[in-house]
C-alpha cells in the first residue's frame, strides 16, 4: 500500500517558515511602536511637569523673566522632540500594518494549502478504499473458485 504524500508539502513547509519569520517581524515592529509610545508619554509627562514648574514660579513672582526664558527653551525642546517621536510613531504604525497585512496573506495561503492537503488526503483514502475493496473481492473470488 502506498503512503500518503502531499504534492505541495515543500511549498507548505516554506510558507510555515515564512509565517514564523513574519510573526517575529511583527512582534519586533510592535515592540518598536510600544517603545515610541512610551517615549511620547515620557515627553508629555515632562511637558506637563515643566508647565507646573513654570506655574509655581509665576505664582511665587520670583525672577519671572529668567524662568520664562529657561522654561520656554525647554518647552521648545520638548515640542521638537514630540514632533520627531510622533512622526516616528506614524512610521512605526505603518510598519506594523504592513507586517500584519503580509502575515494575513501568508496565513490565508497556509489555510489554502491545508484545504488542498485535506482534499488530497480524502482522494488518497478513496483510492486506498478502492484498492482494498478490489483486493477483498479478488480474494473472495479466488476462494470461491479455489
Amino acid at each position: 500500500m502506498k503512503k500518503f504524500k502531499f504534492s505541495l508539502q515543500a511549498l507548505f513547509d516554506y510558507k510555515i517558515t515564512v509565517e514564523k519569520m513574519q510573526k517575529a517581524e511583527l512582534k519586533k515592529a510592535e515592540q518598536a511602536l510600544t517603545e515610541l509610545l512610551s517615549e511620547e508619554k515620557r515627553l508629555l509627562d515632562a511637558y506637563a511637569g515643566n508647565e507646573q514648574s513654570l506655574q509655581r514660579i509665576l505664582e511665587a513672582n520670583s525672577n519671572v523673566a529668567l524662568a520664562l526664558v529657561e522654561h520656554d527653551a525647554y518647552f521648545r525642546f520638548l515640542r521638537d522632540a514630540l514632533s520627531v517621536v510622533r512622526k516616528n510613531i506614524v512610521e512605526a504604525e505603518e510598519v506594523v500594518c504592513a507586517c500584519q497585512e503580509r502575515l494575513i496573506v501568508t496565513m490565508k495561503e497556509i489555510k489554502t494549502y491545508n484545504k488542498l492537503r485535506d482534499e488530497q488526503f480524502q482522494e488518497y483514502k478513496k483510492e486506498v478504499q478502492t484498492e482494498e475493496t478490489k483486493e477483498v473481492e479478488d480474494l473472495v473470488q479466488h476462494v470461491r473458485n479455489g
